[in-house]
């Protein structure tokens, strides 16, 4: 598992004092990046060799509070690899306390695929969306 630290700020919290759950979104997307980079493939050499992420499915549990100031540390691990897609299993905790979990499906297309969608006619598109 990898580990990311983040720092609450006061932009990201709600009119309660409570970090907004659309941060979490942030910190975990940070922490998957982050462990990207530390395992040898950073986001921009993914970007430049012509490669998207895009995010198929996320699945937030939120089971506490976090607030300013608090230090929460979030684990990053890879849970499945699929041919064209990982799962990812994250947890943020603040001492003791698990304040939310997730499992994220991340997709990704090939520099070949990138070309194939480029050359789809709108019609084509079209029965791809029923």
């Amino acid at each position: 598992m990898h580990e990311t630290i983040i720092k609450v700020r006061f932009n990201e919290l709600d009119a309660y004092g409570h970090v907004n759950h659309s941060n979490y979104l942030h910190y975990f997307e940070e922490a998957r990046i982050s462990a990207m980079d530390k395992a040898g493939k950073s986001i921009d050499q993914l970007l430049n060799e012509g490669f998207l992420l895009v995010v198929a499915q996320i699945e937030t549990r939120f089971l506490a509070s976090a607030h300013l100031s608090d230090s929460l540390l979030i684990e990053s691990g890879v849970t499945q690899i699929r041919r064209a897609s990982a799962q990812w299993f994250q947890r943020i905790t603040k001492g003791k306390t698990v304040v939310a979990i997730q499992n994220t499906r991340v997709g990704c297309t090939t520099p070949q695929e990138n070309h194939v969608n480029s050359q789809t006619t709108p019609q084509q598109s079209k029965s791809f969306s029923h």
